[in-house]
């Protein structure tokens, strides 16, 4: 059976990769919990198989990385019109990122973001021992 680690800024937290084990709850984990530093996944001899550090993978395992929507605003031109309220209207390019790939619509990025996920998550699956256990 397979054991992986939530390393937070002050405690660590196992966990068994058995059937009631949940991949969207650990991607919420790694996105969204600010205390979160990383997770690691060994196997019962503590041989390393999948880290969100890449410095330890390095070519031994997995390397697991969840990527997220991000938004970039340019702010394009002004307008002014001393008669208008209010006063000056700003004019924005709104652009959305996942892992460095550029898309026009937050749309077509969260698709791509959701696409990317589920390659992560099969390739998790895999250490998951899936046997139902009573």
């Amino acid at each position: 059976m397979n054991i992986g680690v939530i390393t937070y800024k002050k405690y660590d937290e196992n966990v068994l990769l058995n059937a009631h084990f949940n991949i969207d709850e650990l991607f919420t984990i790694i996105l969204q919990d600010q205390d979160f530093v990383r997770f690691d996944i060994f196997d019962s001899n503590n041989k390393l198989l999948a880290s969100t550090s890449f410095s330890d993978v390095d070519g031994k395992g997995l390397y697991i990385h969840p990527v997220k929507v991000f938004r970039d605003e340019e702010l394009k031109w002004t307008d002014f019109n001393a008669f208008r309220t209010p006063s000056t209207i700003r004019h924005y390019k709104v652009s959305w990122k996942v892992d460095g790939a550029v898309f026009r619509t937050k749309k077509k990025a969260s698709e791509y973001a959701t696409e990317v996920n589920s390659q992560v998550a099969r390739k998790i699956a895999v250490f998951i021992d899936r046997r139902s256990s009573k």
